[in-house]
């Protein structure tokens, strides 16, 4: 036994172990929860508000500070999806969510309510749900003025029409971190000129939302430079099990990995993502994501520590 381990021994520290405890990623989690019949990864496994419910508190316990609940797929249209989402009415859309939320809110969750329209939002913000996260940067006036009154956060994602990656909509030229955040520059002004507080309103780059697998990557890539041009606005990083993460690793035989097989890809992407600066991660694998980061955090931190 060496000196040192000994005075280790007599504080009853053992300091080697202790640096390695976890305490907590530094990024927040963001659970996703789809109550659908038809989203692209998990469609249909939470559609029954008991399943849902479940789902939601599992969620919680594996590590997510908020529960993503959402009751409309918002996959794109094009090449990976077909004809993209089913139409959802917003009557159908609240009636799927809203006893998602009020369960879940009443077992102190942290609710924030996918949706693009106003009406379920507000039916969500009643029920107790705290944050809207809309695909659509603002594009129903209704969703903002229910944020507004409501003083909710709100997420606005970077997207173009639809949605879908073709040539039109993703042509950014030579300039995507700019004009991506010039984009959400002027839907920021759009929801602080309907009475949101600008210290609520996240920004989201839109991964898989116009944007080909290259793009979606440089953006990850490329949060430090979204962040300097959108200063004082939290960040939000969706990039878990997309498609772009497939079209970069395919598998050993030159295939798309479907949703499910793309953990390990989405594991990569969190922990740039979270390197790069992003506030939160919405994500479909809490506990793996949570483990990735702490497990990366604690190898960082040991190679900081000088060698006694």
């Amino acid at each position: 036994m060496t000196a040192d381990s000994g005075a280790q021994r007599g504080t009853g520290v053992d300091r080697s172990r202790a640096s390695l405890r976890p305490r907590g990623p530094s990024v927040e989690l963001w659970g996703v929860l789809n109550v659908t019949p038809d989203s692209f990864s998990d469609g249909g496994q939470f559609l029954a508000p008991d399943a849902a419910i479940a789902a939601g508190l599992a969620l919680a316990h594996q590590g997510a500070g908020v529960i993503d609940v959402g009751g409309a797929s918002s996959r794109p249209p094009g090449a990976t999806y077909g004809a993209g989402a089913a139409f959802v009415a917003p009557e159908a859309e609240a009636g799927r969510v809203l006893p998602v939320v009020e369960a879940l809110v009443a077992r102190q969750q942290t609710v924030s309510i996918d949706t693009a329209r106003g009406l379920v939002a507000r039916r969500a913000l009643e029920a107790g749900a705290r944050i809207v996260n809309d695909v659509t940067m603002g594009a129903d006036p209704a969703l903002l003025a229910a944020a507004a009154e409501h003083g909710a956060e709100l997420v606005l994602m970077h997207s173009r029409g639809d949605g879908r990656a073709d040539a039109a909509g993703t042509d950014y030229g030579a300039a995507l971190v700019e004009t991506v955040a010039a984009e959400l520059g002027a839907a920021i002004e759009q929801a602080a000129r309907a009475g949101i507080a600008r210290d609520r309103i996240w920004i989201d780059p839109g991964i898989g939302f116009s944007k080909t697998a290259e793009q979606s990557a440089r953006l990850v890539a490329c949060l430090p430079a979204l962040r300097a041009l959108l200063p004082g606005h939290r960040v939000l990083v969706g990039a878990s099990r997309k498609s772009f993460l497939a079209r970069l690793a395919p598998d050993a035989d030159g295939n798309m990995p479907p949703p499910t097989a793309r953990l390990a890809g989405s594991l990569v992407a969190a922990l740039v993502a979270a390197r790069h600066g992003a506030d939160a991660l919405r994500v479909h694998d809490v506990g793996e994501t949570r483990q990735a980061l702490l497990a990366a955090a604690a190898l960082e931190h040991l190679a900081e520590v000088p060698r006694g």
